[in-house]
């Protein structure tokens, strides 16, 4: 039977009254029929949002004109998300989370034609995302959020621990949610409870609408990514559904030799009776395949006294592509008992693989391979081979009561997880006679001199125990994480907004390593309690602050630091203001520390330390969209992030952490012209700068500041979409720290021009 208006009401809880004073979907709900419908899309229990099958028509919010679509994602303002998930994995309205959290919306991502994932994430303050030229990613930090490591997610399950496959693809991805600082409660799995931030990447889920999009985007250095994404129900009731999106990348690039190949496909079905009971199962694979790049030496492009050609590859132009996959399943369960208890069972299986052939240098001075091996300008050629292979399975059940008191609303979550992966993988250098010649054996090394580059080495995989082959590891581990939490969300007199909870996590690691001939045998466990509490108190209508506190506890990979050390450890405040001004202009203007122990620094090729880091800055985050043709978003960032302890000879106490800008900022303007003038035609244009940022720990190199404007137009109808894009309209030549070996930079792409085309039906 259908709820009535008044139960809807009552389970959609503060947010869905507040949205019916201000929405004209106030009218739909005493409808006979709709209520039943309006109470899974704006009140989820646990990442319903990812199974719901219903999707609302475009509703106008009264004084702005700008519609609130409803996606499977939760509801949608222009480039405005209305709630976030991830932070509690309760679909709460941003405004009442108590803590910065950014939303990357799927129309701000086509409005700006975002080319990668990483394009996109640039819209969010203090979020630096990884160089998109790093296959194998044997850093283990596929993104930088407030100076710090984070983690790479994709509906709430940890990415694997290289961030296989296509990572940077779109085409099924709904929003994507930034979290920032330690988010340790309702979170695990991987590499335990995040302890630097995590981005979310949301997948499109099947809808009751049938509909198709067949397109592709082309551009600059012969880019071509064609993608389909088709939704269908499966039978006349819509109890059944199906949606599937794919999409194939490959280009070449303004650096020699680099040629990549990409592709992920992601089939998804649905079963619902369409009033408590929801089950969703998730398939995807994906693979990607590059030479991969191992940046260029600091000497030649930050110092020195010659200057190194910006399109350079380093190493033999023959090499052979290297390769990353990953496939998998993912299930979610969603049943509601009754108006107040619901239940959510989420569960995943993976395997990935990952191979990196590489040459690259790092028997110079500084033990990195920015320096050169024999001065001025020669560097060392050494083969090196990082293979990786995982396998995952994680389940994650939770069970939700939505109640009321007197005074207040309330939001109960109790759930678990456990998490399992093994993870087998080794790295083998051949240093091709230079240790040799090093030693003064006299021996021929291999070499090029970067004044005039000939790389003639060629690549062979190394053989530990054959000419100069070593391993350096060879490691066959167990990772085992779970934990247990309850979180507790209560709003007090419509104006008071707590969070409160605390989670029990587990970390257990066996690792066998056997590079040294001998199997050696270390084991870490730890048990520790990690807090989380913060509230939001509303001043005024649409006038904020909040304060916020909250831990994160993570296990230390044995490639980062040579050692099995103690878990990481990080613990965050936060305050702030959030702005809501007639849903016109919101954002929020927020102040944060970051503390962390245990956090493994590479100080050359052959060795790491552990050390103390301290983050701390302001930020800020707008959008204005007054009407239906103004969007205009704005984000700035000041982060100083630095070394609170000694960590070892040359980085004293206070060195800034590398790869890290103390100001960084976007801004993105967009105008879409009215029916009448030119229907369906948009202009958009912005600009990303960043100040100077250190290429290594001791702070002995930094690339300089740097700005990117971008442009696009746009023609879109119910049936076609055209877009024009130019990247780094100015041609502005800058360059990047790079993660390799601690030495080396990137440049960043010239001028580049994009199109997309696609049909819609």
């Amino acid at each position: 039977m259908g709820r009535t208006s008044g139960e809807a009401s009552a389970i959609g809880g503060a947010w869905l009254r507040d949205f019916k004073r201000h929405s004209a979907l106030a009218r739909l709900l005493p409808v006979p029929g709709l209520a039943l419908i309006a109470v899974p899309a704006l009140a989820q229990t646990p990442d319903q949002p990812s199974t719901a099958p219903v999707v609302f028509p475009p509703v106008l919010v009264q004084g702005t004109g700008v519609p609130v679509e409803q996606t499977t994602a939760g509801p949608v303002q222009g480039f405005r998300a209305l709630t976030a998930k991830s932070s509690t994995r309760t679909a709460t309205p941003i405004e009442q989370l108590p803590q910065n959290i950014n939303v990357i919306t799927r129309s701000l991502i086509d409005s700006q034609l975002s080319i990668t994932l990483s394009d996109a994430v640039r819209n969010a303050s203090n979020v630096q995302p990884i160089d998109t030229r790093m296959i194998g990613n044997v850093e283990q930090v596929p993104v930088r959020i407030r100076g710090f490591g984070a983690e790479l997610w994709t509906d709430g399950f940890a990415g694997n621990l290289f961030v296989a496959g296509d990572r940077d693809g779109l085409v099924n991805v709904e929003r994507v949610e930034v979290l920032k600082g330690p988010s340790a409660v309702v979170y695990g799995g991987g590499a335990g409870a995040p302890v630097g931030g995590v981005l979310n990447v949301v997948s499109k889920m099947p809808t009751e609408t049938a509909k198709y999009q067949v397109g592709t985007t082309f551009g600059s250095y012969w880019y071509a990514n064609p993608y389909i994404d088709m939704n269908q129900p499966l039978n006349a009731e819509k109890t059944a559904l199906f949606r599937l999106t794919a999409e194939y990348t490959g280009s070449s690039s303004f650096i020699d030799v680099l040629n990549s190949r990409r592709f992920n496909i992601n089939p998804t079905f649905t079963l619902t009776n369409k009033t408590d009971t929801t089950l969703t199962v998730q398939g995807f694979a994906s693979e990607a395949y590059q030479q991969a790049y191992p940046g260029l030496p600091v000497d030649g492009t930050v110092v020195g006294t010659y200057s190194v050609n910006r399109n350079l590859y380093f190493g033999n132009p023959n090499i052979m592509p290297s390769y990353s996959k990953m496939y998998g399943v993912t299930g979610t369960l969603d049943h509601r008992i009754d108006n107040v208890w619901s239940v959510n069972v989420k569960a995943r299986w993976s395997k990935s693989e990952m191979q990196q052939n590489s040459q690259a240098a790092f028997l110079d001075a500084s033990g990195t391979g920015g320096t050169p091996f024999i001065p001025p300008s020669t560097f060392d050629v050494n083969n090196i081979e990082v293979y990786d292979q995982q396998q995952e399975i994680s389940i994650n059940p939770t069970v939700q009561a939505k109640f009321s008191t007197e005074n207040t609303k309330n939001t109960l979550l109790i759930g678990g997880d456990f998490s399992r992966v093994r993870d087998w993988g080794f790295m083998n250098v051949d240093t091709n006679g230079n240790i040799c010649f090093l030693i003064g054996f006299g021996c021929n090394p291999s070499v090029a001199n970067l004044q005039n580059p000939s790389f003639t080495t060629p690549y062979t995989f190394p053989i530990p125990g054959v000419g100069e082959g070593v391993s350096f590891f060879n490691f066959n581990n167990t990772y085992i994480t779970k934990g247990f939490y309850g979180q507790l969300q209560s709003t007090l007199n419509e104006r008071y907004h707590f969070l409160v909870g605390a989670r029990l996590a587990s970390i257990d690691i066996t690792y066998n390593e056997f590079a040294t001939g001998a199997m050696v045998t270390r084991e870490t466990s730890a048990t520790r309690l990690l807090p989380r509490a913060g509230v939001v108190v509303d001043l005024t209508k649409g006038l904020s602050v909040y304060g916020s506190y909250s831990q994160g506890m993570k296990w230390v990979p044995f490639s980062q630091t040579f050692a099995q050390p103690e878990p990481e450890f990080s613990t965050q405040y936060e305050a702030g203001v959030k702005l809501n001004i007639n849903d016109a202009l919101t954002g929020t203007v927020a102040i944060f520390q970051i503390e962390r122990t245990n956090v493994p620094v590479r100080l050359t090729a052959l060795s790491a330390t552990l050390t103390q880091q301290t983050s701390r800055g302001f930020e800020a985050d707008f959008l204005y969209q007054p009407n239906r043709n103004w969007s205009v978003l704005a984000s700035y960032g000041y982060t100083r992030a630095f070394f609170a302890d000694a960590a070892g000879p040359g980085i004293p106490a206070g060195n800034r952490l590398p790869f890290v800008p103390e100001h960084s900022g976007r801004f993105w303007l967009n105008y879409q012209f009215d029916e009448s003038v030119a229907p369906g035609l948009s202009l958009g244009a912005g600009v990303y700068a960043a100040s100077n940022q250190y290429v290594d720990a001791f702070n002995l190199w930094q690339t300089a500041g740097y700005y990117t404007v971008d442009a696009k137009i746009g023609y879109e109808t119910d049936k076609i979409r055209a877009v024009l894009s130019a990247k780094n309209l100015t041609n502005n030549q800058y360059l990047l720290p790079y993660s390799w070996l601690g030495g080396q930079v990137a440049p960043g792409a010239p001028l580049s021009v994009y199109g997309q085309f696609a049909f819609k039906f």
